[in-house]
């Protein structure tokens, strides 16, 4: 009998594993090489955080939920949910914000607060 549930573990095992890896994701470029560094491919999820770090980073400490992407063409939509706590000790309350950005052809062209 525990040979059957530690095979019927590990095959569960291998198999949630092999979802995780095969899970897809949508470049907005593709990886370039310059000066004698290359540079990974980027996605909207991606520039959406470095914007989210750009303009919060310093401050406050971020932790980023799971965000929602949709795709029309060549433009991409990303909502970020994100949680901002002050890098201060200070008795500032943690607070939850939401950017949407929006990326046309690999470039953020608009970053909005909600």
């Amino acid at each position: 009998m525990s040979r059957l549930v530690r095979a019927s573990a590990f095959a569960f095992l291998t198999l949630s594993a092999g979802g995780l890896l095969g899970a897809c994701s949508i470049n907005v470029n593709d990886g370039e090489y310059e000066h004698g560094k290359y540079h990974a491919p980027r996605t909207a999820t991606d520039i959406c955080r470095r914007e989210v770090d750009r303009s919060f980073g310093d401050r406050y400490r971020i932790a980023f939920d799971l965000p929602e992407l949709s795709t029309n063409g060549n433009v991409q939509s990303v909502q970020q949910p994100f949680t901002m706590a002050s890098r201060k000790d200070s008795f500032e309350a943690p607070q939850r914000r939401t950017l949407r950005c929006t990326i046309t052809d690999g470039v953020l062209t608009q970053a909005v607060p909600n």
